[in-house]
């Protein structure tokens, strides 16, 4: 009877640590179930200081894959949208582990979302890694005033899916082949690349152009399986030849020779954005993208930022000092060249006068007052957000107010050291 008692009480003891342990587990967020469109606003009844979208699926929202897209229904009051058919799915890659997670929408027919041009697909960017909210945000708009070329245009929105509120992102265009987006011609021969290491795919690319200045591209749009196979074996030894001569050209360090090539101003711009937010991706990690528009090759848009402005402890990422893209494939050739150089220290320049970076610090005030109220609905739905040390470490900080402060601060000591590199030599 003793040791029955004893079983007993053991069993009970270790079913209470058991519980006590999955408990702990359980991610301190807020979710907002089994409430329906109405109780939305009075759960957060500031919802509509910026723009919400509202999206309705026939299934719990952890059911949504990045493989394919699943039917719903899309609501954008501030855009005119009432309940247009659509569908969404996952996306990205080290985001889509987050808890709050990006997605692509594709609607059935072409919509305009905030006059940013019809189309049928749109992006929306968790911004959980974000402290700040912003970094995303200004520097695509960074991109739009720097380049001359197509840059994707973006809207903040909070995001409303079957009636649970799910935080604030940033609504974007997507790089795609489209006349309100990069405007090619892919019945001609252009195509879309992204540039990325071969070990993002398991060093196993088959339909991937490795070129010997270590550049490494990936066909986006359009994609292999959009073609059919002779299709994209003519195409492929095309762009293959291409891109052979214009990397031999860059790698050269010859304008007369590269300039045949390449459309310099755009690889100028797009330089000067990546270099300035120092973001690690922009080294020909990741998330690069150049199109071949009439046989010329261009740089941009750019895309993806939310560890940039020093919010990611690799390499030398997190110092305002010093240069990063310059060491990446083609751009290690082009800035040893003096004509290159003295493009990239004249453009400076004019932005620099013309106050870009003043007026890009006066934004984030103008945003950060903007957000107000969605900033604090988001770090209300995502808690843990604000304790994240996943990208900075020990260097990490826990406010909002800190890392609006330290964004700030950064930015002023990049234009500082860059000014000694780009205007003082």
């Amino acid at each position: 009877m003793k040791r029955l008692f004893l079983v007993f009480v053991f069993a009970v003891c270790f079913l209470l640590i058991a519980c006590s342990t999955e408990k702990e587990t359980v991610p301190d967020y807020v979710y907002i179930s089994e409430i329906d469109m109405e109780n939305v606003r009075e759960v957060y009844p500031d919802l509509s200081d910026v723009p919400a979208v509202y999206i309705e699926i026939d299934r719990d929202l952890f059911a949504v894959n990045r493989e394919n897209y699943v039917n719903a229904t899309v609501t954008v009051p501030d855009s005119g949208v009432i309940e247009a058919d659509a569908a969404i799915k996952g996306r990205g890659n080290a985001s889509w582990g987050l808890p709050q997670r990006p997605y692509n929408i594709k609607f059935n027919s072409k919509t305009d979302l905030f006059g940013m041009g019809a189309a049928k697909k749109w992006v929306l960017i968790t911004l959980f890694y974000d402290k700040t909210l912003l970094r995303n945000y200004l520097t695509l708009n960074l991109a739009k005033t720097v380049s001359e070329g197509p840059e994707m245009d973006c809207r903040f929105v909070e995001v409303v899916i079957n009636g649970e509120y799910n935080g604030l992102y940033l609504l974007t265009e997507k790089i795609e082949d489209d006349d309100e987006r990069v405007d090619i011609k892919k019945k001609n021969g252009d195509v879309i690349f992204e540039i990325e290491q071969p070990y993002r795919h398991n060093n196993q690319c088959a339909d991937c152009i490795f070129l010997r200045s270590g550049a490494h591209l990936t066909f986006k749009d359009p994609e292999p399986e959009d073609l059919t196979g002779s299709e994209f074996a003519s195409l492929y030894s095309k762009l293959q030849t291409l891109m052979t001569s214009a990397d031999s050209a860059i790698r050269s360090g010859s304008y007369d020779e590269y300039s045949r090539y390449i459309d310099v101003d755009s690889f100028v711009s797009w330089y000067i954005v990546n270099e300035f937010v120092k973001n690690f991706d922009s080294q020909f990690v990741t998330s690069c993208y150049c199109y071949v528009k009439d046989g010329k090759l261009y740089m941009g848009p750019c895309w993806d930022y939310d560890t940039c402005y020093g919010n990611q402890d690799v390499a030398t990422c997190l110092d305002p000092k010093g240069y990063h893209v310059r060491n990446s494939p083609w751009f290690s050739y082009l800035m040893r060249d003096s004509e290159f150089f003295s493009l990239v220290c004249a453009r400076w320049r004019q932005l620099v006068s013309e106050g870009v970076f003043d007026k890009m610090l006066s934004d984030i005030d103008i945003q950060t007052e903007y957000l107000s109220v969605a900033s604090a609905n988001q770090f209300d739905r995502w808690k843990d957000s604000l304790k994240n040390t996943d990208l900075r470490g020990k260097r990490s900080l826990f406010t909002y107010k800190e890392e609006l402060d330290y964004l700030k601060n950064w930015i002023t000591e990049r234009v500082k050291w860059l000014n000694t590199k780009w205007i003082a030599e």
